[in-house]
């Protein structure tokens, strides 16, 4: 099952804060007797990771769903949905390791850029400055920005030299690419999101490998073409 993990980078994170007991950060304070918006709360992990000074934290992170629905007899037309995140946070590199599902990486990270105790730098990709760098790829998902068309994907061997590719590549831009990069005398199938974001597709029996992955692609690919995403 792949596996995504979305590099960030930390002004502050203050791990103390979530040791001894949960962090809940409360987006928007309720009155009394109001149920609570949604909310983020975050654990410190008995997991223990083996690389450098990288520690784990659990994220359960809350955001409003609209959907219309009933439970028992009372009718609803939305509902707080509840789903975790693992991070992974290294002092020393400053950086912060976002595992879980897409959509609620996406709303942690726009609502935690600049919180009491976190602060977050997001990244983006220069996703034509990584083609220029891979040999082949295996998959590509293009954005078009004009059209009835917004999103088109073209999956195969060295696809970069189609002629769908090179139209597609001129009309749209670059979200996904996907491809084999060679570490540890293993040949990994990765891809890479333009939201700084390196997803595993392979399965591997610590998260200190994949951690371990996940820094060796960025220091070899993404590293010189990372920018700081405004805000």
């Amino acid at each position: 099952m792949p596996k995504s993990y979305r590099i960030t980078l930390t002004e502050q994170f203050d791990g103390s804060s979530f040791q001894l007991a949960p962090y809940v950060i409360d987006y928007q304070k309720s009155f009394d007797g109001i149920s609570p918006s949604p909310q983020t709360t975050i654990y410190k992990s008995r997991d223990v990771i083996t690389l450098e000074d990288f520690q784990k934290y659990e994220i359960v992170h809350e955001m409003e769903e609209k959907a219309w629905g009933r439970y028992n007899t009372s009718i609803f037309h939305s509902f707080i949905r509840k789903e975790k995140i693992n991070a992974f946070h290294s002092n020393s590199r400053r950086m912060l390791l976002l595992s879980g599902k897409k959509s609620f990486v996406i709303d942690f990270c726009r609502k935690s850029t600049n919180l009491e105790g976190i602060s977050l730098n997001l990244l983006t990709i220069d996703m034509a400055r990584l083609l220029s760098q891979l040999p082949h790829i295996q998959g590509v998902w293009f954005r078009f920005p004009n059209g009835l068309i917004r999103a088109s994907a073209l999956m195969g061997a060295n696809i970069e030299s189609t002629a769908d590719f090179q139209k597609y590549n001129a009309e749209g831009e670059i979200s996904t690419l996907s491809f084999y990069f060679e570490h540890g005398g293993i040949t990994h199938p990765i891809m890479i999101v333009n939201d700084c974001t390196v997803v595993l597709y392979s399965n591997y029996t610590e998260l200190s490998i994949e951690i371990d992955l996940v820094l060796t692609v960025m220091n070899s690919l993404l590293k010189d073409i990372m920018e700081v995403q405004p805000p």
